[in-house]
């Protein structure tokens, strides 16, 4: 496909009309997404072939309706460079890793922060929408079920509607793991499989970890089929045990 402009797209995309309004008629958000997917030569009904074009997809799905100071989280280097990371690697938990220290430590994530905008939040939902294409992007199309073979848009559409009915970042993550834990015909038999599963067990322990109260330190080891954390789990007023998971 042609090289999408992301500086143009993002103008598209935040150059919409009362963006708030829209927010709330699904049925004009829904119009205006399919007008930008066809502005910038992608398919509603089928998914793009290579990365640019599923971080463009992304871009319009997640994007509208969002303010400019957010979608500027997204065309930061570190993000795109682990989206990517993440695509060629079919391992999302490398998404989740550098996404997780960026926000820790970029100017950019303290001014939305500043703002009121919870920037995991948001970064959560991104990288939810992000797997959902991704995933339909690797399936080759001549084994699709009759389900998948639905508009990629309309399921995308449902993947918000989740998203919306989780108000808290575990959520999130819960609903990312079902996504990442999906069948992936086109991975290799072994080792992809296995990261995936591991991705997934670990959303969904830690999203059970956090709402617990539970603080996770910066020390992970990921490998094929494992990973490990060291959490820390109040005892009582200012104290904590450190435990290896």
């Amino acid at each position: 496909m042609i090289p999408i402009d992301f500086n143009v797209l993002i103008q598209a995309i935040t150059g919409i009309v009362n963006p708030t309004a829209m927010l709330r008629n699904k049925l004009e958000r829904n119009e205006t997404v399919i007008r930008l997917l066809k502005q910038f030569n992608l398919s509603p009904d089928s998914p793009p072939a290579d990365f640019g074009g599923v971080y463009a997809y992304t871009l319009i799905e997640y994007g509208v309706g969002k303010p400019k100071v957010v979608l500027e989280l997204f065309r930061q280097p570190e993000i795109r460079q682990a989206l990517q990371a993440a695509w060629g690697q079919d391992n999302f938990s490398v998404l989740l890793q550098v996404g997780e220290g960026f926000l820790e430590g970029a100017a950019l994530g303290h001014e939305l922060q500043a703002l009121g905008i919870d920037v995991r939040q948001e970064f959560y939902q991104f990288a939810t929408v992000f797997i959902a294409i991704a995933k339909r992007t690797r399936t080759p199309g001549d084994i699709l079920t009759a389900h998948q073979l639905n508009s990629l848009h309309r399921q995308i559409a449902q993947v918000h509607e989740r998203l919306e009915r989780l108000p808290s970042i575990e959520g999130i993550r819960t609903e990312m793991a079902r996504l990442a834990a999906q069948s992936v015909l086109a991975l290799p038999e072994a080792s992809g499989a296995e990261q995936c599963n591991a991705f997934a067990l670990a959303q969904q322990m830690r999203g059970w970890f956090e709402t617990l109260g539970y603080r996770f330190e910066a020390y992970e080891l990921w490998q094929t089929n494992a990973f490990e954390w060291i959490i820390n789990i109040p005892v009582r007023r200012g104290r904590y045990d450190r435990v290896l998971v």
